[in-house]
């Protein structure tokens, strides 16, 4: 076929290079700037939200930290602390009240909370109590109670409740937190609470937020002093913000270096008065969306070089058959499906490409009708799905609770008891909170027999309150225990049972629990012993058959109740294998003995064993 300046030929080749090619080389450089610059402000925004979330997550953090020490202002033993004086009181009335505050009122913040590193009340009379029990190694409290005497000759300068810069105790980094604690009938300033905190809290939220994203984030105080940094060589630095003329209004800055782009950013939070400094390469967080632009670009213009070519040497050859698989597919828009298979236009009617074409529609026509049949069918069905999802989401958001809004509820009521002199209110109040702080709280599969004996010391002061009869008893070697391991929250269900099945089964008032601990060579046997009306002999030999071969019991045993022991005993054989697990030892008329095999941590202990 001859190129002519008047043939069609001609004429199509200029329509192609004047209205698609030169427009397309236009559009595509304008394309090419509008998304280098909308990725980047992609990347910006995107930082600061980032940043921005992580600030929030830290302020939540700070707020419950606050409130968490609320509590303790009101405590009797820290009132009356307040007014001691060393050349007025006894020395004994001194040690009691200082013992009841280390225990009671720092130990219940304390428990369960790894960020703080101690606690101390300082009052007017210059008197000092320290809880600092979670320090490993030798601490120097001489330079602690320094310290706190420093802070309470500058009160006056400080607020009612402020963070101050960070120090170092025992080579740890901590940041001091000081809170006045006013006495409760004149509301003078009577002494101070002083809280140190370790970083690590810190440090877990902005990593758990941002450590994939950017390479450094820091914080700074409201004195320019860097109170948080990866590097604790630049802790307690003062930090000086780059300058431009937009950094303020913008809150970022992005620095060039070398043809680099470093993206700085920085959010102010008005609760903690802290700013967050985080720095990244434009690079790093724009390689991937720059790639994939760079990859649509190039592939982009392959696909039109190719069609352009297609187009431009075929398309004078085909153009009757096109014509008529057009009219064909307009028929198969307006939804008629249905053709007369052997009609083929009468110039192309051979076996070649185009006839092939036409095959393939007519198969694709057939599979259509069959594939519009089961998209009806599956749209029907993922209806259903999505309903009985949306059901299954709603049903989970109202199993939701908020362990921290439970908590303080229960410091609340715990408050106002000890205000009214209910200590029995008191002391179930705090006992609930524990167990729920150890049930929700603690993440860990695996946990110390001491962790689990002390959320049993806690079930059973609360049942201690419900039975007046009901007498407990523990004979365990505290030290040993915590040298023993267990899966969490595998004790209790044993305990609960002797009193379902002990005694309320048989419409008994509790009398006795008692929880004895015994060192074994290969094991540490822990036994839970009740005086309430036990199972049969048969029953009891069938509970330890299903133990020893890890099994189900028989299905009409299941009415009995006690599959909590059969849940128990598979999740110690299934974390530890032989010859770990449970077993009755007795059960009868005059109460029930559960023994329970757990390993120690270690071989040495074992020996020690």
């Amino acid at each position: 076929m001859s190129f002519k300046l008047g043939s069609i030929n001609a004429k199509l080749f200029f329509i192609i290079i004047i209205f698609v090619c030169i427009p397309l080389l236009v559009l595509g450089q304008i394309w090419y700037q509008k998304t280098t610059a909308a990725i980047e402000n992609n990347a910006v925004v995107y930082s600061q939200h980032l940043l921005n979330q992580t600030n929030e997550y830290l302020d939540f953090y700070l707020n419950d930290l606050e409130q968490a020490t609320v509590p303790i202002l009101s405590k009797p033993e820290v009132q009356s602390y307040l007014k001691l004086n060393p050349s007025t009181s006894n020395r004994y009335d001194r040690f009691v009240i200082s013992e009841k505050i280390q225990n009671d009122s720092f130990g219940g913040i304390l428990e369960g909370r790894s960020d703080i590193f101690g606690i101390s009340l300082i009052n007017k009379n210059g008197m000092q109590v320290h809880n600092y029990v979670k320090v490993k190694g030798y601490l120097d409290m001489g330079e602690i109670r320094n310290r706190n005497a420093k802070l309470w000759n500058n009160a006056k300068n400080l607020e009612p409740y402020q963070i101050l810069d960070v120090d170092f105790i025992h080579h740890t980094p901590v940041l001091t937190i000081v809170r006045k604690v006013y006495d409760k009938n004149t509301f003078d300033n009577s002494g101070l609470l002083i809280v140190n905190l370790r970083l690590n809290k810190i440090a877990s939220i902005i990593n758990e937020v941002t450590l994939s994203h950017f390479k450094n984030v820091w914080i700074v105080n409201d004195n320019d002093k860097i109170i948080f940094h990866p590097n604790q060589s630049e802790l307690g630095k003062t930090f000086s913000y780059e300058q431009n003329e937009n950094h303020d209004e913008d809150r970022f800055f992005i620095i060039k270096s070398n043809n680099l782009k470093t993206l700085n950013i920085y959010d102010h939070s008005s609760q903690s008065n802290w700013t967050m400094v985080a720095s990244v390469p434009l690079g790093k967080i724009m390689a991937s969306l720059i790639n994939l632009r760079s990859s649509t670009i190039w592939t982009g213009l392959i696909m039109i070089g190719v069609a352009l070519l297609f187009v431009g040497g075929f398309s004078f050859f085909l153009t009757y058959s096109l014509s008529n698989l057009r009219k064909m597919m307009k028929k198969v828009e307006s939804g008629n499906l249905t053709f007369e298979i052997n009609k083929k236009p009468l110039p192309f009617y051979r076996n070649d490409e185009i006839a092939e074409l036409y095959n393939s529609f007519y198969t694709m026509t057939n599979e259509l009708n069959g594939l519009l049949e089961e998209v009806k069918h599956s749209k029907l069905i993922e209806k259903e799905l999505e309903i009985k999802n949306r059901e299954s989401e709603l049903q989970a958001m109202q199993s939701q609770i908020n362990p921290h809004f439970l908590y303080n509820t229960l410091e609340i009521i715990n408050s106002y008891a000890i205000i009214e002199n209910q200590m029995m209110i008191s002391r179930m109040t705090t006992s609930l909170a524990d167990i729920f702080r150890y049930n929700v709280s603690n993440s860990k599969t695996i946990v110390t027999l001491q962790e689990e004996i002390k959320q049993i010391h806690s079930y059973l002061q609360i049942q201690k309150e419900r039975f007046e009869d009901l007498s407990v008893t523990f004979f365990l070697d505290e030290e040993m225990t915590k040298h023993v391991i267990a899966p969490r929250l595998s004790i209790q269900p044993i305990v609960e049972n002797a009193f379902v099945h002990g005694y309320e089964d048989h419409e008994l008032n509790p009398t006795f629990i008692g929880i004895y601990g015994k060192k074994e060579v290969q094991y540490y046997t822990l036994s839970i012993v009740d005086k309430g009306h036990g199972m049969s002999k048969e029953m009891m030999e069938m509970f330890n058959a299903a133990f020893k071969n890890n099994e189900e019991p028989p299905p009409d045993s299941k009415s009995t109740k006690r599959i909590g022991m059969i849940n128990v005993h598979k999740r110690i054989y299934g974390n530890f294998g032989q010859p770990f697990g449970v077993y009755i030892k007795q059960s009868d008329e005059n109460g029930t003995v559960v023994e329970v095999n757990l390993p120690y941590k270690n071989e040495e202990h074992r020996k020690e064993a």
